[in-house]
């Protein structure tokens, strides 16, 4: 599992890098990338709220090529800068709240108390597996294990809107839950290992 999701993410990296290339060229910035995914965000969260999951599936899906391309743009142009990080990285946040909020928005008023437990649990989750990386990047150490990281969670939800009326999204926001909860665990018990192992390394000496 963990190689196949190397493979499809550098190739996916590599293409989108491209293209990178290319909007760089033209002057693209990837501060202005990462505002764009935000506001469309926004649109793609009263869409949800509204119910028009088919059409919140694109404008997400906009978004998301825009949160992909971002940080293409940057390795293409200038180079990431600490500034353009900080901001991509929390505007990320921000946008998965928008959308999981909404989605709870959405079932809260359907009356449907255990899709809304999982979105909750899906939020929650969420945030957890990208403070753990955060936090343990912070520390020195890294912290990509783990399946369900943004990129599938984007795809999830993506799928899950487009076939919301065959009862997919139900099944999407379960499978949200779980492996994402599962994805934040696993980080925490990857780093922590990690670090006790160099701590003891340190502790005992050459």
């Amino acid at each position: 599992m963990a190689s196949l999701k190397t493979r499809y993410t550098n190739g996916a990296r590599r293409g989108f890098y491209r293209l990178g290339v290319i909007l760089a060229e033209l002057h693209v910035t990837a501060d202005l990338l990462t505002y764009a995914g935000l506001a469309l965000n926004v649109v793609a969260a009263a869409l949800i709220v509204a119910g028009h999951f088919w059409s919140a599936a694109l404008v997400f899906g906009v978004a998301a090529v825009c949160d992909a391309l971002d940080g293409a743009v940057a390795r293409a142009g200038r180079g990431p800068t600490r500034s353009g990080a900080f901001l991509d990285s929390t505007l990320d946040r921000v946008s998965e709240i928008l959308t999981f909020g909404a989605l709870a928005v959405y079932m809260a008023r359907a009356d449907r108390l255990w899709e809304l437990v999982a979105v909750l649990v899906a939020l929650g989750s969420s945030l957890m597996v990208s403070y753990a990386r955060a936090r343990a990047e912070a520390l020195g150490t890294d912290c990509t294990v783990g399946f369900m990281s943004r990129p599938e969670r984007l795809v999830g939800l993506i799928i899950g809107f487009v076939f919301e009326p065959w009862g997919l999204l139900t099944v999407m926001v379960y499978l949200l839950a779980v492996l994402t909860s599962f994805t934040a665990v696993h980080r925490l018990v990857h780093v922590h290992r990690k670090l006790r192992a160099e701590e003891r390394a340190a502790a005992t000496g050459p």
